[in-house]
């Protein structure tokens, strides 16, 4: 009756330690990380319709555009914009529970209408939240210019 309950505790064990691992894998900076280069790839191409399927479906794009149709819109009217490069620095993550707040900075070099050139950076605060289906959203975006 032992060696049934010592192998009933072990498999409960394994159990446990095969959630925690899963959830950490999950809540990891490195997620994080990965999707902020991979917003930043996106910005970079002006995809707006990839960038608004990367926000929540009530994402909220720093009180400009709210929900993924109204980010969509917003990022497709920039036709005279090209994005030359898009870098972003994180300075911290901090996880609470299913949400993630990222913070750091970023530096944009845009064309605008085939001529100037400008560069634009400052610090950005991201909202994450995990979506069971589709992996980590961005609830909200804020950015504030410094130069």
């Amino acid at each position: 009756m032992t060696s049934v309950k010592n192998r009933f505790l072990s498999w409960v064990i394994f159990f446990i330690v095969c959630l925690l691992s899963c959830r950490a894998a999950k809540y990891s900076n490195q997620k994080i990380e990965s999707a902020m280069r991979y917003y930043d790839h996106l910005i970079k191409k002006l995809d707006a319709d990839s960038i608004a399927l990367l926000y929540a479906p009530d994402g909220n794009l720093g009180g400009i555009a709210i929900g993924r149709d109204s980010i969509r819109n917003f990022l497709a009217s920039f036709k005279n914009i090209k994005v030359l490069s898009q870098v972003s620095t994180t300075s911290s993550i901090t996880f609470i529970q299913d949400t993630a707040i990222q913070k750091g900075t970023y530096i944009q070099k845009d064309l605008v209408a085939d001529k100037d050139t400008i560069t634009v950076k400052g610090e950005y605060t991201a909202k994450w939240v995990w979506l069971k289906r589709e992996g980590w959203r961005i609830k909200q975006m804020n950015t504030k210019p410094t130069n």
